[in-house]
C-alpha cells in the first residue's frame, strides 16, 4: 500500500484518533490536532493519486532514438 496515494487510509487514522478524543480527559486537545494533521495528510495524497502519471504514458530517457 502507498501512504503517499492511499487517502482513505489517513481518513481512517483521523476517524480513530478523533474516536480517541472523545474518550481522553487529559490529552484531547493535542488528539484533535493530530487528527487534523491526518486530514491533511488525506488531501495531500488525494491530490498526488490524481497527479499520477498512467503506466506507459511515458519514454524512459536511456531509451535510444
Amino acid at each position: 500500500m502507498d501512504f503517499l496515494t492511499n487517502a482513505d487510509h489517513w481518513r481512517k487514522r483521523a476517524a480513530q484518533t478523533r474516536a480517541l478524543a472523545a474518550v481522553a480527559a487529559k490529552d484531547q486537545g493535542r488528539l484533535l490536532k493530530v487528527a487534523e494533521e491526518y486530514d491533511r495528510l488525506a488531501a495531500h495524497a488525494e491530490v498526488r493519486r490524481s497527479a499520477m502519471v498512467p503506466a506507459g504514458s511515458y519514454v524512459r530517457a536511456n531509451q535510444g532514438e
